[in-house]
């Protein structure tokens, strides 16, 4: 450990190790006392925090106790009512004057007086299987109770939290056939209220006895930074309600109890600090002095590091610095001689590798369609001939580009179509030709004489079929992403994977697909060249992919 220390010293400049001296010897006791300190506060604030919220929850629960099992009283005074619950359960037999009576005399009374002790109920449901139904607004179907979503077929009393509603679910007496259940709907506010008026130092929210999250506290009065501190919890409290078995979650929040210990020691280190300052100026200016000369062969260096191989590093000094900073001038200058040299040997070695590549194309098409222009003119004289001249000296004068490796794609076009016009008439119009160019990238450059090969390839080897109809050649170019995409398509016969491998990698030269891929990989890089998807009977895909100059 001592020798990675050393190690990791002797690194650091001259300048910084003096400063670095002074900091370890100074400083160290400083952070000790002040950090003391701040864990000191911090414990004793998070203590006062941890006592406030314990009683305030307490509190807090005691009241939503309070509260729940006063409804919960409500509640089984109207069941416990054998008069009330008779009324469910009784069979009037169309006796509607009896049923009247007890509606006027016993239910409403009740209903009116339990709403008067309680302005937080808003309303009363009852939902039966029995004979009830239709008589009241308020007496609904035992299976609207069933559709909800929060039904599940409990029993006897639970209360139910959905969204913003509130809702006290008291099963009723019921008789073997009659299903009968009292639903209280009692205002949201009356027992989550006090929950959202916390201290802002305290986060809650309560959960069900399945572990549901039943209530949050309403988040829109803070801002979006305290959100972010909120999110930083020390302490967290729980305390079940007895009365139906929810459990209040306080999250304290340690920003109140940080910001206070840090005062305290921010003081600290401020008066120590301040005391350290003028120390430190002096060993800057003394340990400037020292370093300059180091300092302005590292920026040197640094241009150098930045590929920036023109600096001139020399000294008139002739100390032991001197000595070095000229060493590695000297060193600079003969690393400058050997790139060039390097770089104009690759340059050179590339060049002769594309002249090899582009001569390997084969010009027996050129010789084999004069040969048949001429056989067609000795037969008969028509149209066809003299557009056949035209085409193969459009043709001609775009294979050879004068000379030229790269050329625009609009040109590259111009002589496929060439290419393809001759090639129709010599198999007599065998298939289609469609082309979908994107008339915004025409301008843009490409190596010459990459589609002809591979369109030349696609009528050898895929339209071989004599039977076969309604062939067709697709010619696309379309800007992508990745920069250009020229792709030809073809609905021939296709290729396994095994002669897609051997079309790239097939050492029989000629003007062919590998042709291909060897240039643009030589040309654009390793990451370029041709794609090629095909299934047998499924027809084939050739597609590259070429950077493009402007977006």
């Amino acid at each position: 450990m001592i020798g990675w220390i050393k190690s990791r010293f002797n690194d650091i400049r001259f300048r910084n190790k003096l400063l670095l001296s002074h900091l370890v010897i100074a400083l160290i006791p400083i952070l000790l006392l002040g950090l003391l300190s701040f864990i000191q506060s911090y414990r004793i604030q998070m203590k006062e925090l941890r006592s406030e919220a314990e009683a305030s929850l307490e509190q807090v629960a005691s009241i939503m106790d309070y509260k729940i099992n006063r409804y919960n009283t409500l509640s089984e005074f109207m069941v416990l009512n054998r008069d009330f619950s008779q009324i469910f359960t009784k069979d009037y037999d169309e006796n509607y004057y009896q049923m009247y009576l007890d509606f006027r005399d016993i239910m409403e009374p009740m209903i009116s007086n339990i709403k008067m002790m309680d302005d937080d109920i808003e309303g009363i449901t009852f939902y039966t299987s029995g004979e009830l139904l239709g008589i009241r607004n308020n007496i609904l179907p035992i299976g609207e109770l069933r559709s909800k979503a929060w039904y599940d077929g409990f029993r006897g009393r639970r209360w139910i939290v959905d969204g913003e509603k509130l809702y006290l679910v008291q099963e009723l007496i019921s008789n073997p056939k009659d299903s009968n259940f009292m639903v209280i709907s009692i205002q949201h506010g009356s027992i989550f209220g006090d929950l959202d008026n916390l201290s802002e130092h305290v986060s809650v929210h309560m959960e069900d006895p399945d572990q549901h999250i039943i209530f949050q506290e309403n988040r829109k009065r803070i801002g979006a930074v305290d959100l972010e501190k909120r999110e930083r919890t020390d302490l967290s409290l729980s305390r079940s309600l007895a009365s139906n078995g929810w459990t209040i979650y306080y999250n304290l929040l340690n920003t109140n109890a940080y910001a206070n210990a840090m005062s305290i020691f921010q003081i600290t280190l401020f008066v120590i600090i301040l005391s350290l300052i003028i120390t430190f100026l002096l060993i800057y200016i003394i340990s400037t002095n020292f370093t300059r000369r180091i300092l302005r062969l590292k920026t040197k260096v640094d241009k150098v590091e930045r590929n920036n191989l023109d600096v001139i590093i020399q000294s008139s000094s002739r100390d032991e610095f001197g000595e070095l900073t000229n060493g590695i001038g000297k060193m600079l200058r003969r690393i400058n001689s050997l790139i060039s040299q390097v770089y104009h040997a690759e340059i050179a070695k590339k060049e002769s590798e594309y002249n090899r590549l582009i001569s390997q194309i084969n010009p027996h098409f050129l010789y084999n369609t004069l040969s048949f222009i001429r056989w067609r003119a000795e037969k008969k004289a028509d149209i066809e001939t003299s557009y056949m001249v035209s085409a193969l000296a459009r043709f001609y004068r775009t294979t050879l580009n004068q000379g030229r490796h790269m050329t625009t794609i609009e040109a590259e076009i111009q002589h496929i179509k060439a290419y393809l016009d001759l090639q129709l008439i010599m198999n007599d119009g065998l298939f289609d030709v469609d082309y979908d160019v994107d008339e915004a990238v025409q301008l843009e450059q490409v190596i010459h004489f990459v589609l002809q090969p591979i369109v030349e390839n696609a009528i050898k080897h895929g339209f071989v079929e004599a039977a076969a109809k309604d062939y067709c050649i697709q010619i696309t170019v379309q800007r992508v992403s990745e920069g250009i995409r020229l792709a030809v398509t073809d609905n021939g016969v296709g290729m396994t994977s095994e002669q897609i491998t051997q079309l790239l990698t097939s050492k029989n030269g000629g003007c062919g697909v590998r042709n291909v891929n060897d240039r643009m990989k030589l040309y654009y890089g390793q990451d370029y060249g041709l794609v090629i998807r095909s299934e047998p009977g499924c027809g084939t895909e050739v597609s590259m992919v070429i950077p493009a100059s402007s977006p």
